[in-house]
């Protein structure tokens, strides 16, 4: 199933991940519009032929499918329902498609919002992966709503995603599974960090360490892709820190609600909290979490 060059895609959202998606949407040939607060950014994807629309709500009137990949849960409601949000507009037959990193709870509250306009449909549908895979068709698209939704959004999935896991007709039953995968990658982070420190600590050349974890089944990969990084202190973005913390924070609001106890997201969560506090890094990316840890042991 291939998506028709004369279906319109709107994207709502033009950070990194947002970005990657438009751009692998253009290369492939498919008519893309965004929206953004970034005018810089709507410019270079201007250039590289999308159309650009100062309102949501303007960007729907002139699309078939709507992606919205933006911060987080205000975000999201500013942009749907706020003044000239998607909502208002007159395509009674939209399908909206969100990848904001959310709780299955309120993925719920906006879908049913949603589902009061006659014809809308919102599909929850978080990714597995960073801008690079995007702009490569090789994220991972986990998705819960109306299933002759999804079906008619699959072409267009297909398009940036290796992998397109359908879960079921619940909204939200995909977030859950984002977050549980997001808590996992900041865990991993948190492990790979401590043993980069002890082993340099105690002598041991840390290449040599990443090298020889690398070499065995304990390798993962955030080991393979930000261990150097890590060692050199290079920590340029393909998720942000303060984003990581804000996904730990909803996990936590969910475990609350789940009656769970969760002692190692409690303990991530308050360390990831402390490095964020360092302005400089709320935008560096999440595995600069092993430079606050080497601060922590920096004075013993």
């Amino acid at each position: 199933m291939s998506l028709s060059c004369d279906r319109s895609v709107g994207v709502v959202g033009i950070g990194m991940l947002g970005s990657g998606i438009v751009e692998r949407l253009l290369n492939n040939h498919i008519k893309v519009s965004v929206y953004g607060r970034n005018k810089t950014k709507l410019e270079n994807l201007k250039e590289m032929g999308a159309n650009t629309f100062d309102t949501p709500k303007s960007l729907a009137d002139n699309s078939e499918f709507v992606i919205t990949c933006v911060t987080n849960y205000e975000a999201l409601k500013d942009v749907l329902f706020g003044k000239d949000g998607v909502i208002e507009c007159s395509n009674k037959q939209l399908i909206i498609i969100d990848c904001t990193t959310i709780t299955s709870e309120q993925s719920v509250i906006c879908s049913n919002m949603v589902s009061k306009r006659n014809g809308f449909t919102f599909l929850s549908i978080p990714v597995m992966g960073g801008p690079t895979d995007a702009r490569k068709g090789e994220l991972i698209s986990l998705v819960s709503g109306d299933k002759d939704s999804y079906e008619k959004a699959f072409p267009v999935l297909e398009t940036f995603s290796k992998n397109i896991f359908y879960l079921g007709k619940i909204n939200g039953l995909s977030n859950s599974i984002k977050l549980a995968l997001n808590l996992n990658i900041a865990l991993i982070t948190l492990a790979l960090s401590e043993g980069l420190i002890l082993a340099n600590r105690s002598g041991v050349d840390p290449n040599l360490y990443l090298k020889i974890l690398n070499l065995t089944k304990l390798k993962t990969g955030i080991s393979e892709l930000k261990g150097t990084m890590m060692i050199n202190n290079t920590f340029a973005p393909s998720f942000f820190l303060k984003n990581m913390l804000k996904d730990i924070d909803l996990v936590m609001d969910m475990s609350h609600k789940l009656g769970l106890v969760l002692p190692m997201t409690s303990m991530s969560q308050q360390l990831f909290r402390a490095a964020n506090k360092n302005k400089d890094r709320e935008e560096m990316d999440y595995s600069v979490i092993y430079a606050f840890l080497e601060e922590l042991n920096s004075n013993r």
